[in-house]
Order: C-alpha cells, then sequence, then structure tokens
C-alpha cells in the first residue's frame, strides 16, 4: 500500500493554504525551520505531493554542504528541474544557469539577472501555479539567498516558494527574506509511539506496514501508514522513555529503533555509528569516501576511486536504509548519516587528494570546477598547492561570472590566506577581492583588503593600484573611511599622468566627495566640475555617474537647485541607456528634491509617480526608504499628519540600525509633535550635542532644539543651544542642510528677539526668496516658502515692513502650493505683526482664517494660541462666530458649521453682544461689514 502522510495537521493546513491564495494571484513565501531530522524535508514533500495532485509544477532544489558547491546551486537545480518538465530556459538566466557564463562586471549585471529569473518564475507560475522548494537553506550560499529574497517580493504571483532549514547551522542570514516562519517541533508521546511500532513493523516485513516520513532522509512530525490506518492510538507502555529521550524527533527515534536497542547511547552520532559498524568493511570504506564527496556521488566516480564494483559493495547500505541509489548516483538517506561518518574521519585529507586527482583530468568543467577546487584546498598540504590555488583561484572568477560576489570574495579569501607568492598576482587579488566584497556590501573586509592593497602597492611603487584602492567604497559615508580613501586619492591623483580616463575622473569625483565633509565648498565645487567634465568627454557611464554623484553633492546648497535638477535628469538617462534601476531611481530622487524645494509639488509629485515602479523592480528596503520619505515629506507639507506620521514609521522600521533608531524618524516625529501637539516619544529623551560636537548635521539638531525649547517656553534652554549655531551661512554647515538650518534659525532668532541675526538672517535669505525650505539631498519636509523666514528673520531685525511684505508673500505662495499649514502660520504670524500695528481688522481676518486651518488641520498649539490672542475685546472663537453672525447664519447653521451645539452658540453671542454693548445680532452684522471695509 502506498503510505500517507500522517500528523502535522496545523502546518500542512497552513502550506495549503497558501497554495490556495498563491493560485487565487497571492504569493506566498514560508521558511520551515527546525533542528536535523525533525521532519522539514517531508512536510514540504507532502506539500508537493498534493501540488501535483492538482496539476501544479513542483520544482526542487536542495543545498550543499560542501564549500565547493557551484554558486547558486539551489536554483540551478530549480531550472533543471523546469528542463525536465519540458520548459524552456530564457537567456537572460545565461550567468546563473550556463555552463560558461558570460563576464560579470558588478552590481547592475547581478540586479537584471535577479529581475530576470523572478520574471521567469512568474511566467513559469502564471499558467497552473508554481511550487519552489529549495532545501537546507543553511548550506545556501548568500548570492541564492540574495535571489530568494529578490524573488520572494514578486507581488502578484501564483507562486510558493518554500525554503526548509536548521536555525543554529544558517551560514547566510535569512531575515532579508519575506514571508512566514514556521517552527516545527517535537513529535507528541502518541506519535512517537505510533512512529516506533511502524518502524517496528517494517522491520518485521508486515505487509502494509507503517513507514516514518523520516527514514527517507527527513524525519517529520507528521508520520505514514498505510491507507488502512495502523490502530495507532495511546502510546504503548514501554515507549516513554523513547519519546523522553528522543524529544520526539523522528530520526533519532527511528535511528534508536533500527539500532535495535531500547538504551540510547550517549549522542545520534553513535546511534549512527552503531548503524554502520553492522555494514561489511568495505562497505564502510566506501562510505566514508561518499561522505568526502557530498551528500552524493557518482558511481562512476566511487569506480575511479578504486571502487571494483560500487553498487554490489555499496549493497547492504542500501539495504539497511543508510544510501539510496538515484539514478547513476548514490546519496545518503539523512546528512545525519554523512555528519556521523565525517566526524574524526582520519583519512579525510587522503580521500580528498584522491578525489582531486580524478577530478583534475575535467578542470575545464565549469560544473566540475567548484569541487576539484574544494577538495584540492582540503586536501593541502598533500597534493599540489600552486595547482590547487590556481583551480581555486579559477572557480572564484567563475562565481563572479555566475555574479555570486559572495561566493567569490569568500573563494579569493581563501586563496590570500594560502599566502599567493607572487607579489603583482597577490596585489591584483587583493584589489579584486575588495571591489568584490564591496558588490557584496561587506564594507568592512572590503576596507581591510583595500588597505592591504595599498600597502603591498606602496612596496611595489604602484599608484594605479592605490587609486584603484581609493575607490573600493565610493557611496560609503563612514567619516573614518573618508579620511583614508581621501589620502590615496590624493597620493594617486599626485603621481598619475594627468591625462583623460576613467580612473582619473573617478578619483576626482572621490576627491570631490571625501572633500563635502569639510568647510571649503570652493574645492567640492573646483574638484566636482573637473571630474564632470573629463567624464563628459570620455562619455564613460560609471565614470560619469560618479561625476554626476559628486557634482550633486557640490551643489545641494540653495544656488544649485536648478542645476540639480538637470543632474538628476542625467543620471535618470544614464540608468535607462545602462539599463540600471539604481541609477535611474537616484536621479528621480534629486529631482524630486530640487522640485520640492522649488516649490513644485505638482512635478514633484509626479516623480514619486514615476520612482515607484523603480523601487518594486529594486525590491530594496533602502529604495522603498527613498519612496516613503519623498510621499512623508508631501504629506507632511499637505497637513496631512496621521499619513505622514505612518510613512514616517514605516520608513523608521526600513532604515533601523543597529540601535533600533533612525534619526531621520527621530526628526520628522518632533516636527510634526510640535505641529500637531500629539505626544512623541523623542520629548522623554531629546538629545542635546556637546559644545564640542562638530558632527556635519549638528547645526540642524541645534535649530530646531532651538524652536522647540522656546515653543515650550523653556527659553533659558532655547538661548543656551542657539548660542553654539555657528554664523549665518557658515561653511561649516553641510550644503544640503544649509537652507533648512537658515530658516529655522530666522524663527528661533524671532522668539529670542536676537535682531543682530535677524539681520544677517534677512541677508542670507534674500537671496533664496524663490525657493521653499526642504533639503538640498533628501528632503525630509516641505515647509512653506523661504518668503516666509525672510520675514521671519525681518521681523528679528526690527524691519517691519520687509516682514509684512515678506509674509504676505509667503501666504499667496503656499496657498497656491497646497502647503496649508504654513500658510496658516504665515497669517498667524502676519497677524500678530498688524495686530500691533494698528491695523487689526485685517490681523482679526487673519487670525480667524488662521484658527480655521489650524482647527481643521489638527494644529492643536496654533489654535491655542489663537484662541489665547482673541480679536480685540473678542476671543478667537468669539470672532469667528461673529463672521458667521455676519454672512446671516442662524444658530442651527453656525452650530452645525463649527461642530458644536446650539446651545454652545446662543452663549458665544450673549458674550458677544455683551463684549461689544449692542442688542441684536443686526449690529453685530454691521460691525462685521464695517471690519471688513
Amino acid at each position: 500500500m502506498q503510505p500517507r502522510f500522517v500528523g502535522r495537521e496545523a502546518e500542512l493546513a497552513e502550506l495549503t493554504a497558501r497554495l490556495e491564495a498563491a493560485l487565487a494571484g497571492d504569493p506566498a513565501t514560508v521558511l520551515v525551520g527546525g533542528e536535523p531530522g525533525i521532519g522539514k524535508t517531508r512536510l514540504t514533500a507532502e506539500l508537493g505531493r498534493l501540488a501535483g495532485a492538482r496539476a501544479v509544477p513542483v520544482l526542487w532544489g536542495g543545498c550543499s554542504e560542501d564549500e565547493g558547491a557551484p554558486a547558486y546551486w539551489p536554483w540551478r537545480r530549480v531550472l533543471r528541474a523546469w528542463r525536465a518538465l519540458d520548459g524552456a530556459v530564457p537567456a537572460a538566466l545565461a550567468p546563473l544557469d550556463a555552463a560558461t557564463p558570460p563576464a560579470a562586471t558588478g552590481p547592475a549585471e547581478r540586479f537584471a539577472l535577479f529581475d530576470a529569473a523572478a520574471g521567469f518564475l512568474v511566467d513559469a507560475a502564471r499558467p497552473a501555479g508554481l511550487v519552489v522548494v529549495l532545501d537546507d537553506l543553511h548550506w545556501a550560499d548568500p548570492a541564492s539567498v540574495a535571489l530568494l529574497a529578490h524573488v520572494a517580493h514578486e507581488p502578484d504571483a501564483r507562486l510558493v516558494l518554500v525554503g526548509t532549514y536548521r536555525p543554529a547551522e544558517l551560514r547566510s542570514s535569512l531575515t532579508a527574506v519575506p514571508g512566514t516562519r514556521m517552527d516545527l517541533a517535537g513529535l507528541s508521546p502518541h506519535e512517537v509511539a505510533g512512529l516506533a511500532e511502524a518502524h517496528r513493523a517494517a522491520r518485521r516485513g508486515a505487509a502494509g506496514a507503517a513507514s516514518n516520513s523520516g527514514s527517507a532522509g527527513s524525519g517529520s512530525r507528521g508520520v505514514v501508514s498505510d491507507s488502512r490506518g495502523s490502530g495507532w492510538g495511546a502510546p504503548a507502555g514501554g515507549d516513554g522513555w523513547l519519546w523522553a529521550r528522543t524529544g520526539g524527533n523522528p530520526f533519532f527515534v527511528q535511528a534508536l529503533v533500527e539500532a535495535g536497542g531500547s538504551r540510547l547511547p550517549g549522542t545520534v552520532r553513535d546511534v549512527v555509528a552503531r548503524r554502520v559498524a553492522r555494514l561489511p568493511a568495505g562497505c564502510r570504506a566506501q562510505l566514508e569516501r561518499v561522505a568526502v564527496v557530498g551528500r552524493e556521488c557518482e558511481l562512476t566516480l566511487l569506480g575511479a576511486l578504486g571502487a571494483a564494483d560500487p553498487v554490489a559493495v555499496l549493497y547492504p547500505a542500501v539495504v539497511d536504509g543508510v544510501v539510496e541509489r538515484v539514478g547513476g548516483r548514490v546519496r545518503f538517506t539523512h546528512d545525519l548519516v554523512r555528519e556521523a561518518l565525517l566526524a574524526d574521519l582520519p583519512t579525510r585529507q587522503a580521500i580528498h587528494l584522491a578525489v582531486a586527482d580524478v577530478l583534475a583530468a575535467r578542470a575545464d568543467d565549469p560544473d566540475v570546477l567548484p569541487e576539484l577546487a574544494r577538495h584540492a584546498l582540503a586536501a593541502l598540504p598533500l597534493g599540489d598547492r600552486e595547482a590547487a590555488l590556481g583551480w581555486a583561484r579559477a572557480a572564484g572568477e567563475l562565481a563572479l561570472r555566475r555574479l555570486a560576489y559572495e561566493e567569490a570574495a569568500r573563494i579569493f579569501g581563501r586563496v590570500l590566506d594560502e599566502h599567493v607568492g607572487d607579489p603583482s598576482e597577490r596585489l591584483d587579488l587583493l584589489l579584486r577581492t575588495a571591489e568584490v566584497l564591496a558588490w557584496s556590501h561587506s564594507v568592512a573586509d572590503a576596507a581591510d583588503r583595500a588597505t592591504q592593497a595599498v600597502d603591498l602597492a606602496r612596496r611595489l611603487g604602484v599608484p594605479e593600484a592605490v587609486g584603484r584602492a581609493a575607490l573600493v567604497l565610493p557611496a560609503v559615508s563612514d567619516p573614518e573611511w573618508i579620511e583614508r580613501s581621501r589620502a590615496w586619492t590624493d597620493e594617486a591623483l599626485a603621481v598619475l599622468p594627468t591625462v583623460d580616463g576613467p580612473l582619473r575622473s573617478r578619483l576626482l569625483a572621490q576627491r570631490a566627495l571625501a572633500a563635502s565633509s569639510g568647510r571649503d565648498p570652493s574645492v567640492v565645487e573646483a574638484v566636482s566640475a573637473a571630474a564632470l567634465a573629463m567624464a563628459e568627454r570620455l562619455d564613460d557611464p560609471p565614470s560619469l555617474v560618479a561625476a554626476l554623484r559628486a557634482r550633486q553633492l557640490a551643489r545641494s546648497g540653495p544656488e544649485g537647485n536648478a542645476e540639480r535638477l538637470e543632474l538628476g535628469t542625467r543620471l535618470v538617462g544614464i540608468g535607462e541607456r545602462t539599463a540600471d534601476p539604481e541609477d535611474a531611481l537616484w536621479g528621480r530622487v534629486w529631482r524630486f528634491d530640487a522640485l520640492a524645494q522649488a516649490g513644485d509639488l505638482a512635478a514633484a509629485e509626479h516623480e514619486i509617480e514615476l520612482l515607484e515602479p523603480l523601487v518594486a523592480r529594486l525590491r530594496r528596503p533602502l529604495a522603498r526608504v527613498h519612496l516613503l520619505r519623498c510621499r512623508a515629506a508631501l504629506a507632511f507639507g499637505r497637513g496631512h499628519f496621521a499619513e505622514a506620521s505612518a510613512l514616517n514609521e514605516e520608513a523608521g522600521e526600513l532604515e533601523a540600525g543597529p540601535s533600533g533608531l533612525s534619526v531621520s524618524t527621530s526628526a520628522l516625529r518632533l516636527v510634526i509633535s510640535g505641529l500637531t501637539g500629539d505626544p512623541c516619544p523623542e520629548e522623554e529623551w531629546i538629545p542635546e550635542p556637546a559644545r564640542d560636537d562638530s558632527t556635519p548635521n549638528v547645526a540642524i539638531l541645534r535649530a530646531e532644539l532651538t524652536h522647540w525649547y522656546a515653543e515650550r517656553g523653556r527659553r533659558a534652554e532655547a538661548e543656551r543651544v542657539y548660542r553654539l549655531l555657528p554664523p549665518v551661512g557658515s561653511p561649516s554647515i553641510p550644503r544640503y542642510i544649509v537652507l533648512v538650518v537658515e530658516c529655522r534659525r530666522a524663527v528661533a532668532a524671532a522668539d529670542l528677539g536676537d535682531r543682530a541675526t535677524g539681520e544677517a538672517g534677512l541677508r542670507w535669505l534674500r537671496r533664496h526668496v524663490d525657493l521653499f525650505q526642504a533639503g538640498g539631498a533628501g528632503a525630509l519636509t516641505v515647509s512653506g516658502s523661504v518668503h516666509q523666514y525672510a520675514g521671519m528673520a525681518a521681523r528679528a531685525a526690527g524691519r517691519t515692513e520687509a516682514a509684512v511684505r515678506h509674509l504676505r508673500t509667503a501666504i499667496a505662495l503656499d496657498d497656491a502650493a497646497g502647503l496649508r499649514p504654513f500658510a496658516a502660520l504665515g497669517r498667524a504670524r502676519l497677524a500678530a505683526i498688524l495686530q500691533r500695528t494698528g491695523d487689526r481688522t485685517e490681523a482679526g481676518e487673519l487670525a480667524a482664517a488662521a484658527l480655521r486651518t489650524a482647527r481643521e488641520l489638527g494644529m492643536r498649539p496654533l489654535a491655542a494660541r489663537l484662541e489665547a490672542a482673541g480679536d480685540g475685546p473678542l476671543s478667537a472663537r468669539e470672532a469667528e462666530i461673529a463672521e458667521w453672525v455676519g454672512r446671516g447664519l442662524t444658530n442651527r447653521q453656525i452650530a452645525a458649521t463649527a461642530h458644536i451645539s446650539e446651545r454652545t452658540v446662543e452663549t458665544h453671542v450673549q458674550h458677544i453682544l455683551a463684549k461689544l454693548g449692542f442688542s441684536g445680532r443686526s449690529q453685530i452684522a454691521a460691525w462685521v461689514a464695517a471690519r471688513h471695509r
């Protein structure tokens, strides 16, 4: 009888539900974790059986424990399984699938490969659905995991991805892979007893006997029985020890039952060793060779290693269930059997050498080369050391052509650690390894290999190598790395020929980026311009991208707004030319920042629409962070504070570092809290930078803190922080935040009555009143027209007419741009000035309009200030109701408009009559009309 799956009902039901949802267009990724032998593979196999019954194809790709396994090995097995179904594999997957992949150039190519793989699987799943199982992900190479994470983000696919792994043995983190985690525990006592009885029955050869779901090498909480069932019920009295000693692990239960004893040896390894010890000596020797080769081994290879008749020799192990034949190969029924054989195997190096000697004749085969390199290196010091290192380096280059940067870096590192003899060859490999580590985002290791390369390059007198080392991590902003790379850049530029070339162009761009953290913007300006001019003459895309990045940072101040818009357009064009969505994404972000700062919010919103498909293609958390930040900036500017908060929190979760905090998230929380009055966690621990803190962004924090303290009446603290701000327009303020700092300083100067700073700020801000307050490289908020802040600076300087003029212009511009919170702030600030200068009628109208907006948007602090200030003898609320009376509204209509009771309206009207000395509503209406005249 065909055994059926029993147990794991909840887990199987969840997997089945995921399959059903995927067939309806809702893809799923499920990672099944658990200790060895717990039943991960058996559970996924049952899902595969159920999918097959519904004519859904199932592609299986297992990972290999051996470090010499080719990069993307599980995915290559998936593609082989697809071909077995008579499916075609697109040419775009050649780096993943072809025996001889094309040469690789960098991360953009890997993205293209991943995107093609995702598209292929989506297309393959479209007709009938598709299940892809990646078994033993704890042994997966990092590139395979990265590809899984990429595919798992694919929306609207009829696709189920299932991965199994042992949590304690992960080689590559699975945290980047989205989806459901399913952790398998041990069997219950009843299931253990039933499982033990099934195996005993199998050993007795009973007809229709049950066999364990782990007996084929997987184990399972779910067990198998024949279709008639086995009458399993309460655990047999003699099997209680079995559950207690095994923890319900199916494989351990099977191993003990197969060992024929009731006493558990010290370790599972002992259980397996006892089982193998029963086999003939010749069979055990061949099993050791198979174990060294891998989870499975070609029978022809065993023959080449000296087995006269491998099938006959291994027959006892097949009968005992230790190994099984699969075509022309033999494989262990469970990884634990292989692991037990390898433990303390004294002949391991000799077997590795023998395998390498056999495989050496096939060194030109790309599928054999990684295995040959693994065995040759593992055999050292036995064998030919130089040949082993040569094969290993060739395997590293093959991994690089397959765009498996992590695997290439690992292999190159192993070769370097074996001390390549030739200094020039070592220098080249150090640089190659540093670049590959950078591509795989291993920043610290890349910097370390680059430093080793520079030390060797200096001894060899090779300045070009120093320059290449300086470019290993062009986008890293760590101060220590910036200083180190700056020194290398200067060293290389000083001796390299002053002719156009990609290396010199990129070094100039790197020099400009390094100089941007200093206090001399003219250096950044001149060097970035030279880098861009040279890159344009070369028309070399990588040089152009580097130069555009440097130039964008050099022009990130308000004076560079128009140029940054054009730089973004050019970078988008390069991204389209090279099919690199990351370059196109950065170009769109630059354009958004420039358009937001220019106040063209409709065009900025259009950039978000163009940004969304790029983010969807990239499937990277950082790309989504940029999209969320752009959306949040516009939502904030328009007064959609709840939406801005939600976007801010989502972005913060994606970009949070090891501390779990995001500076940008905390800053926006504070700004939103300041406008809405909502509680903010940062209020309890708001950081105040030390007096001697000179980090680049400290100026914006101090400007924000000054206003934050002043708003809360903490004047002494506000003044202390305010005095630590650098002078107006100081070069120590990074150009990309200088406009924001000076706008916020102007408000602080008005709050604190600093006349001199107000005057200086007015002169500086007047040069940029055609812009809006937003950052020049990463707009966190759009906070209204610069005219408003020029008006506040003028107010601080005592220049009332200029203040009024700037504020009137700001209100008009903010109204036109739809920046309602800042139009309301402008009206409130202008009302306060006019209230003192005598035009109290307009002041009341402005205050009433500002109050209505503040209430509508939930700007409670502004509403409270306006209500407290009032309008002459009337409070702000009374003035508002008087306006409605003047328009002829009844008390009931006013109550509906103001969302208050009719009785409350009556009370307000009585107070208005009393304060103004009137006797009827007609007098209120006349008073309102006179004010408007």
